[in-house]
């Protein structure tokens, strides 16, 4: 059994450095793309539950601490992607040892730092929703939000670091039927709770972090699998393996990181601006480009693996066949997107709102139609980002991420409404992914180059 688990195993490895690129695509980038689409689309429920049976402001409240939820998972994706890249590179150089010790050691650091941030917010609840913009009005819901879902933020951490690994370990299939029977089981709590027993923001808390439980449960265990190529129990603790893992994820955690700082600056905006309907317009908005955005980086994370293994081998030329085909894939997506919401964005708006004349609904199909300009562009920048974290080199694409999510979007955010008005705040995003382009198109180029030279 162990001389057949070994071969297994050797074909695997054969398979990502020898295989044809395009069999390698649908094996990694599709799982990914639909556990990550899972994510989005139980984030778009959730939020059309909340709008359709409890109303705009529970809507409104939820966006408004939704940067707590996007810190943590921040912290799961820099630890999981990071580990992922540690692994799938030292597989790739044929040292299993060092993969084995990356693993636990980011394991064993993920889950203690989860326990003590998840401590923190749970008892900051308050100053913290207060800190997000939540007024009067938003505020309790928001605080019951918050201290229902942090105490299940740890296992949270636990079932995201499986799911990078797992697909690592060479079973993408096995990461995404979890991801989805996760998914399918909060859409079913959400409906229950929020539009049956009529529990509101509680309920929609405590369907997210029960499914979250059951995706722990699935994912965490196959970390310790003695027939795995790299198991926890195998490894030593080694913080520079940590620091390592950090440093490589952080491109990806920064851009979990923008989003929750563009969250915040675009609920702050609002408020000042429009109020609690602004904020909810926002937040529609905000869950139809996240699940587009999804999808990007399902792709885009999906073939770090394939990088990665890859770059270890030396292997320049079918790193830019992945990358070719990633970014067409990307592009495409980007264009259907984009037709969907110019086209129909007022009817996917719709979804969210009960009342079609509410103050909330008007401002969200204004903005829609503007705000999908983002979709032709931003699945090349997140590519970008995860190519450089895949070669390792995290400094490129913390840059990447920072200029997308942080630098030029907290530009337009103070400049675009105070010189042309509150409308114009939907240009930002968009005009924040063509210049980020012009940047990520020059040093993905560069990096090619010199990746060839060398």
């Amino acid at each position: 059994m162990n001389k057949d688990k070994a071969l297994f195993r050797q074909e695997r490895e054969k398979l990502l450095l020898t295989g044809e690129i395009p069999r390698l695509f649908m094996k990694y980038a599709l799982p990914g793309v639909a556990g990550l689409l899972f994510l989005g689309i139980q984030s778009v429920i959730d939020g059309i539950v909340l709008g359709r049976f409890v109303g705009a402001n529970a809507l409104a409240s939820v966006n408004l601490v939704l940067p707590c939820y996007s810190l943590i998972s921040a912290f799961a994706i820099v630890m999981g992607i990071g580990g992922q890249t540690l692994v799938s590179i030292s597989l790739g150089r044929g040292d299993k040892q060092e993969a084995n010790n990356a693993l636990r050691s980011v394991f064993v650091f993920l889950l203690g730092m989860s326990v003590v941030v998840s401590l923190v917010i749970f008892l900051s609840a308050g100053k913290i929703a207060s800190f997000l913009g939540a007024n009067e009005v938003l505020l309790p819901d928001a605080v019951h939000y918050i201290r229902v879902l942090v105490p299940f933020f740890p296992l949270l951490c636990a079932m995201f670091f499986g799911d990078y690994i797992i697909k690592a370990m060479g079973h993408p299939l096995y990461a995404t039927s979890v991801m989805g029977m996760t998914v399918v089981l909060n859409i079913v709590l959400d409906l229950v709770f929020v539009a049956v027993l009529g529990w509101g923001v509680m309920g929609a808390g405590l369907a997210t972090g029960i499914a979250f439980t059951m995706g722990a449960c699935f994912n965490v265990p196959r970390l310790f699998s003695r027939h795995e190529v790299v198991a926890v129990q195998r490894g030593r603790y080694d913080q520079r393996l940590v620091w390592n893992a950090f440093y490589n994820g952080s491109s990806e955690g920064m851009s979990e990181l923008s989003v929750a700082i563009t969250v915040f600056l675009f609920n702050i905006t609002m408020m000042r601006y429009l109020g609690e309907s602004g904020v909810a317009a926002f937040t529609a908005i905000n869950y139809i480009l996240f699940i587009g955005t999804t999808v990007f980086l399902g792709i885009s994370d999906g073939i770090i693996p394939i990088i990665g293994y890859n770059y270890g081998a030396g292997q320049q030329e079918r790193i830019k066949s992945i990358l070719k085909l990633a970014a067409q894939t990307n592009s495409l997506i980007g264009i259907g997107l984009f037709l969907l919401l110019l086209l129909f964005g007022e009817q996917v708006i719709g979804l969210f709102f009960k009342d079609h004349g509410s103050e909330a609904f008007e401002i969200a199909s204004r903005g829609v139609s503007i705000y999908c300009f983002a979709f032709l562009l931003c699945g090349l920048n997140i590519l970008a980002s995860s190519y450089f974290t895949a070669i390792g080199n995290a400094k490129i694409s913390i840059i990447i991420s920072a200029l997308r999510g942080l630098v030029f979007v907290g530009i337009g955010i103070l400049v675009l409404p105070a010189v042309f008005g509150i409308d114009a705040i939907w240009y930002d995003v968009p005009i924040a992914e063509i210049c980020t382009l012009s940047v990520s198109f020059w040093l993905v180029r560069r990096s090619l180059f010199n990746n060839r030279s060398n």
